[in-house]
């Protein structure tokens, strides 16, 4: 198996250096060996891993100039098989944000169509990527890579949680944070999780999961999520056509009822945990030991002018909200019962995983919304129905499913935690079956 699609240097650098979308932090040549499996491969880099070679701002002016002294556990991987790294990629400040508008180097928007929102903290990494780029690496906390995947029309995948080292990746919510990233087929992931994937001492959250010898494999058993009435017709229409042409492959295919009270709690749970875990993450940048620092009288005027300043209104309301939440007296009330109706969201979905191959579903409920219009239309759960494998933490993978309007929209697959290596064979074969919908 070799990578497909290696990108091409002189092509990428021109269209990085001549972005206009706010996407592009820094610009580099930099490829550590002339081997292994990712030979010559050109990619961009999320800007919230550490490298000891360049900033890392995470697109915050808290840590404006912050040089970490020490590559990411990833980035070490990919050096060590050969990629080549061009260029890192601006994000919404410190992930939080899930849109392309909150970075601070300004708004980062859709690059099929700039009418259009990218989607994700992971925007610049969509946003910049093109042909000429082999995979781009993000994080996907909430869906920060697999809806831009889908609002681009590229592959998105989301490991299982701990299967690739954290270190380096600068924490937004512990529990939920994952390394994820771009490519533009399943067979390019496959590689890359290859070389990503395994446990780091400097991560104990990691573990060891099989991933060698990935072949194409047909399913044998599939469910489908029943949420025709929440997408828009377009997208019913395509997930409707998709399902017919795999119960003609003999596939069995049975329906899954949504439970709507579970699934619509998916995103006040996110909410709740991952602003809580955030403010706890984000603690220690006080203009002290780590952050820009803005003078004060005392040390209390100290901290709340170099957080007032450096951290932007969105990361501000996030952090207020999940330092309430972590009150003492409130801790019961929003934080521990979150945590319950967790475990009832990861219960009903692991149900449904020890049963079936996969679940099948369609990314998001229509293309990437225009500007101005991210809420005007009520999807209930589909909205924000990615972020489910972030809070039970298996593995999810999408792959474009059609188009509307010229932009695309994907379908998902996911599968019970740690099944990666089955995950990614049948991604191969739904690639397969998509056929032209991933030309």
């Amino acid at each position: 198996m070799e990578f497909s699609n290696k990108g091409n240097f002189e092509q990428a650098l021109y269209e990085l250096k001549n972005d206009k979308n706010n996407a592009v932090a820094s610009l580099f040549d930099i490829q550590k060996k002339q081997e292994g499996k990712l030979n010559g491969v050109i990619f961009t880099l999320k800007n919230n891993y550490a490298k000891d070679f360049d900033s890392t701002d995470a697109s915050s002016n808290i840590l404006k100039n912050f040089n970490p002294s020490y590559n990411a556990t990833i980035l070490n991987k990919l050096f060590n098989q050969g990629a080549r790294l061009i260029a890192t990629t601006n994000l919404d400040e410190f992930g939080l944000g899930g849109t392309g508008e909150y970075s601070n180097r300004g708004l980062i928007m859709n690059p099929l169509d700039n009418n259009y929102y990218v989607g994700g903290s992971s925007s610049g990494a969509a946003a910049t990527f093109s042909k000429n780029i082999g995979f781009a690496i993000g994080s996907d906390t909430g869906d920060s890579v697999r809806l831009p995947a889908s609002n681009i029309g590229v592959v998105g995948f989301k490991p299982s949680y701990g299967a690739v080292s954290r270190y380096g990746l600068f924490a937004y919510a512990s529990s939920l944070d994952t390394v994820a990233w771009f490519s533009h087929n399943v067979n390019d992931s496959i590689l890359l999780a290859q070389t990503l994937y395994g446990k780091d001492k400097y991560d104990l959250t990691s573990i060891s999961i099989d991933i060698k010898n990935i072949d194409l494999e047909k399913p044998k058993k599939i469910a489908y999520l029943d949420c025709f009435e929440n997408v828009e017709e377009y997208v019913s229409d395509s997930y409707k056509n998709l399902i017919k042409k795999l119960e003609n492959e003999q596939i069995q295919i049975e329906k899954i009822t949504p439970n709507k009270d579970l699934l619509n709690a998916i995103k006040i749970v996110y909410e709740v945990i991952s602003f809580s875990e955030a403010s706890s993450n984000l603690s220690n940048l006080t203009g002290v030991g780590f952050g820009v620092r803005k003078e004060g009288k005392d040390w209390e005027e100290i901290f709340q002018n170099t957080r007032t300043n450096g951290f932007g209104f969105m990361v501000q309301r996030r952090l207020a909200l999940g330092s309430f939440y972590l009150e003492k007296d409130n801790q019961e009330e929003y934080f521990v019962r979150a945590q319950k109706v967790r475990r009832l969201i990861s219960d009903w979905f692991n149900k449904i995983y020890d049963q079936y191959d996969f679940l099948i579903y369609p990314s998001s409920p229509s293309i990437a919304p225009k500007k101005n219009e991210i809420e005007k239309k009520d999807y209930q759960y589909m909205s924000y129905i990615l972020t489910a494998s972030n809070l039970v933490g298996n593995p999810s993978l999408n792959m474009k499913l059609g188009k509307y309007n010229k932009m695309p929209f994907n379908v998902s697959i996911d599968s019970k935690i740690y099944t990666d290596k089955k995950l990614l064979s049948y991604g191969l074969y739904l690639e397969k079956i998509l056929g032209e919908n991933n030309d």
